[in-house]
């Protein structure tokens, strides 16, 4: 098998930003709007590598719900200064804490893989296998 260059760290994880594949760049990552399947359709690499895989993507979806409410909160505070509305962008920002990680989970998921995988190469038994077995 020929030695493939690896692409950039910035280029895999832009792949992952993207909801493509991280490793080939593939489209059809997703089996749903929020659902990443278990492997990519164009080269195979199986996106759950190793047990409890996703508590990265956990982690990263907490830091967007963080970004948002703060951009919520502090825009709120700076569009309406001096007579900040203070109910309301607390309730705003509840309903938004609550629906983004349902609606972006998937979307973390796949930005997850690709900050894995630009600094964790690929390992052969990666492909083709799908997810492990628990």
């Amino acid at each position: 098998m020929a030695e493939q260059r690896r692409p950039s760290k910035l280029t895999v994880i832009g792949r992952g930003m993207l909801g493509r594949c991280p490793h080939c760049g593939g489209r059809g990552i997703f089996a749903s709007v929020n659902e990443l399947r278990d492997a990519c359709p164009t080269c195979g690499f199986s996106f759950v590598r190793e047990e409890g895989y996703w508590v990265g993507a956990m982690t990263v979806i907490m830091a967007v719900i963080l970004l948002v409410f703060g951009a919520w909160f502090v825009g709120g505070m700076l569009l309406t200064w001096p007579d900040v509305p203070w109910t309301l962008l607390m309730i705003g920002g509840l309903v938004l804490n609550g629906l983004v990680p349902f609606t972006l989970y998937g979307w973390a998921k796949a930005i997850w893989v690709g900050l894995d995988l630009a600094f964790t190469p690929a390992r052969a038994e990666e492909f083709g296998a799908g997810p492990p077995s628990a």
